[in-house]
């Protein structure tokens, strides 16, 4: 059975907000991420799903420590990057030794990529940095990545203006490869690609982490590439994980009601088959991660909420295996 590489356990990432000089309030923070857990064994790809705002990329970067974390604990292989109870919070020199193990793939290759350079100083320039190799040997290591990605040797001495957008994100994807790392965080890496190129990028993912054995933590809104991608899912709302398990058991049988809200909103193969499950439509407007809701989050657009909704903000409990999911009511919902 394979060990956990990464370990996120009750991780809080809060940002304080400037004082209203219209208001007598002080202190307020949007709660991005709010006492978040999970597991990435190695080898699985976890991906993490939820609106826009539910706070999937910050928990990425936090998790890469690109952003220092409020509270909690991430551990790589059993070493702590961040540990709140131990004093652990690493710094950029310290953090120096992860980095070649921990990496990300951007959302927007446009952004990423130095237009300044050439694909292949882009991708050698991690290369050089971790000291793998210097001088020849890193541009042909870089070549090398680049080939492995579908492109080209030739294409090194080229611009990133000079690619389409899905062959940025190969140059994206090389680059983030060549130091060999174990892990790597893909922050939307399809969303800014054209729908005919989605498949091709994706495709190449899956391939790359077979051939270089490689563990992600697969950040997406559509929940088709991730049911294709990846072995386990987490469901976020308003920065809090209401459910998480195997991406088969989580998405054929969700347990709690934004979760089957969610993924009943994935177009059918089929529209006009007539077995094709009704859309559940949620009734109001995401609260604002300044001002959360009491209890449960989700109570305020929640058909099934109560009272201890209202009151008792619910925790991950096991519902039998690997499958976690933070209701109440979860039982009297799907009739267990």
């Amino acid at each position: 059975m394979s060990k956990p590489l990464i370990e996120v356990e009750n991780l809080k990432k809060y940002f304080p907000l400037g004082k209203n000089p219209f208001s007598k309030k002080s202190g307020r923070v949007v709660k991005a991420v709010d006492n978040v857990s999970f597991q990435i064994n190695e080898g699985e790809c976890f991906g993490l799903v939820g609106e826009s705002g539910s706070g999937k990329s910050t928990t990425g970067r936090c998790v890469l420590n690109l952003l220092c974390p409020t509270s909690g604990k991430v551990y790589f292989d059993g070493k702590p990057i961040f540990d709140e109870e131990k004093g652990i919070a690493l710094n950029r020199k310290e953090m120096m030794e992860y980095r070649k193990e921990m990496q990300i793939i951007f959302q927007d290759p446009n952004a990423s990529l130095d237009p300044r350079m050439t694909v292949g100083q882009i991708v050698e320039e991690g290369i050089k940095k971790h000291k793998i190799a210097t001088g020849k040997e890193a541009s042909d290591l870089a070549a090398y990545y680049l080939e492995l990605c579908g492109l080209d040797r030739s294409m090194a001495n080229r611009y990133p203006s000079q690619f389409s957008g899905g062959q940025k994100q190969r140059i994206g994807i090389a680059r983030a490869l060549a130091v060999k790392p174990r892990f790597v965080v893909a922050d939307e890496p399809l969303s800014a690609l054209d729908v005919s190129i989605q498949s091709q990028v994706l495709n190449l993912m899956s391939e790359l982490k077979e051939k270089l054995g490689l563990t992600y933590l697969y950040i997406s809104h559509d929940l088709k590439t991730v049911e294709y991608f990846c072995d386990k899912v987490g469901v976020l709302y308003l920065g809090t994980l209401f459910e998480t398990g195997t991406t088969e058991e989580t998405m054929t049988e969700p347990l709690h009601p934004y979760t089957k809200a969610l993924f009943s909103a994935i177009p059918p193969e089929d529209p006009t088959a007539d077995d094709n499950p009704e859309r559940i439509k949620l009734i109001g407007e995401i609260p604002s991660a300044t001002n959360m809701p009491s209890g449960c989050k989700f109570h305020t657009r929640c058909p099934y909420a109560t009272d201890k909704c209202k009151n008792t903000e619910p925790q991950l409990a096991c519902t039998g295996g690997t499958h976690f999911v933070a209701c109440h009511h979860w039982q009297e919902i799907n009739h267990k």
